[in-house]
This record gives C-alpha cells, sequence and structure tokens, in this order.
C-alpha cells in the first residue's frame, strides 16, 4: 500500500505599507490508519480598521472548531470524501453567516476570501470563494487550480476584456464573491492529485502578485519553509504593497 507524507512551510507578513495584517492562515494535520491528512486554509480580509483582520481570523477560527468538533466524527468509520466535502460546505456557510452577523453588531462591513484544501492520500479537495489563490508546483512551473472571483476575471472568461487589459484595468481587484458581504457567494470545489515530489500552494493575492516563478526554482531546497523564507525575502525587495501570506507543502510518496 502507498503512503504519502506532507512537509509543509508558512510565512505571512504585513508587507511594506499596511499597518496591519488582515490575512489568516491556517494548518492542521492529523493521520488515520498510518495515512496523514491536512486541513490547509489562507483568508485574506478586508474592511475599515481591524474588521479584516477579524473576518478572516473567524474564518480560520470556525474550521479550526470544524477540525476539532466535526471531523472527529466523520473519521468514526472511516474517511469518506463526500462527507467531508459536505460537512465542510456547511462550515463555510457557518462562516459567511457568522462575519455577516458580527458586522451588523459591529460599525463596518468586513468580509475574507477563503481558499481551503484538505488534503489525504496524494488527493486535494478545494473550496475556494474569492481571489486568494491555489496552485500546483511541479518542477519549477506552476499551475493555477483556483479561479479567481473578479470582475476582471468573469470579463477576461467572457471574452470581454483581454489578460492584458485586465492586469492594469482599474476594477481588476473588485470582488464579485466574498465571505461576510452577503447572504450569496460562489463557492467553487475541486478535486485532484499532487504527484509525489511536487507541492499544492495556498496563497493572498499579495503574496502571488510579487511572486516571480523562477524564485521556486527547479532545484528548490530540501525544506519547504527554506523556499518559502526565500521568495519572502525577494518580494519585499519589491514594492510589497499589501500583506503577504503562503502555505506549500509538499507531497512525498513511499511504499510499505
Amino acid at each position: 500500500m502507498s503512503k504519502y507524507s506532507y512537509q509543509t512551510g508558512y510565512i505571512t507578513h504585513v508587507g511594506k505599507v499596511r499597518s496591519v495584517n488582515q490575512d489568516s492562515l491556517l494548518i492542521r494535520r492529523g493521520s488515520i490508519d498510518g495515512q496523514d491528512f491536512l486541513l490547509l486554509a489562507v483568508a485574506d480580509g478586508m474592511g475599515g480598521m481591524s474588521r479584516g483582520e477579524v473576518a478572516s481570523g473567524c474564518a480560520t477560527g470556525l474550521l479550526d472548531q470544524w477540525w476539532s468538533e466535526q471531523l472527529p466524527q466523520l473519521l468514526s468509520h472511516g474517511l469518506d470524501w463526500q462527507q467531508v466535502e459536505n460537512s465542510l460546505t456547511v462550515a463555510v456557510e457557518r462562516i459567511n453567516s457568522t462575519i455577516r452577523q458580527s458586522g451588523q453588531e459591529n460599525p463596518g462591513q468586513a468580509g475574507t476570501t477563503l481558499t481551503m484544501a484538505f488534503v489525504y492520500q496524494g488527493e486535494y479537495l478545494l473550496f475556494q470563494v474569492g481571489d486568494s489563490r491555489a496552485y500546483l508546483v511541479w518542477d519549477g512551473s506552476l499551475r493555477q487550480l483556483t479561479r479567481d472571483q473578479t470582475w476582471c476575471a468573469r470579463e477576461v472568461e467572457a471574452g470581454r476584456l483581454s489578460r492584458e487589459e485586465a492586469a492594469v484595468h482599474p476594477m481588476r481587484h473588485m470582488l464579485i464573491s466574498t465571505l461576510g458581504v452577503r447572504p450569496e457567494y460562489i463557492l467553487e470545489r475541486l478535486r485532484g492529485k499532487i504527484p509525489s515530489g511536487s507541492g499544492l500552494l495556498l496563497c493572498s493575492d499579495g503574496f502571488y502578485q510579487e511572486l516571480n516563478p523562477e524564485w521556486l526554482g527547479k532545484n528548490p531546497p530540501a525544506s519547504v519553509q527554506t523556499l518559502l523564507d526565500q521568495v519572502l525575502a525577494q518580494e519585499l525587495e519589491g514594492a510589497a504593497s499589501d500583506n503577504i501570506t503562503a502555505i506549500l507543502v509538499r507531497a512525498a510518496k513511499s511504499w510499505r
């Protein structure tokens, strides 16, 4: 039987312009029948004062609560992907309603993006709201897995804007879906495999907007934490006008 192990690393930084880091992240690891599994999340908050930070922290905090309270029940008879997907879908709805309720009780509207992955046996289940991203990292190259839920991305997909026009458009940062702002949101779900030796990258827009894919290299260091630390140092040499957050997981397959 094949067995997957996962090496994880993360970075989060306020950047060089903003005074508050409104990004939040979550990494949780467990094991069932000797097989590791992970829950990963990156949330990029938005809102005045500290409201963005509160919204993103609410998202990762409620997912952490799901991990502790709901997941053990799901695992009592083994891991079923459909049950995990259904349960996490309910958890996302709870995040949306909780942030909205908080916004009604406190002045100032706030919301957050959410890119989340459940990883087990070399497979991932992705959940996406907003414009944080997930990538597959393979041999120094990046393949974007998620779709940005922005006005410009929608216009590009519809053929009304070119990618070059979208990159400089004044509405390029306008989101069409977030958590905590409206009752409705777009929740995209995606399943796939992480080839052995490759990585799964979750990150906020402040990270990928500054990223040069060549920094990931074709011969990266053995430690994914070292790799992310190196990338962060290079990004901070640039504008770094937004908060910078990323989680990188490298999968390794063995036989037993």
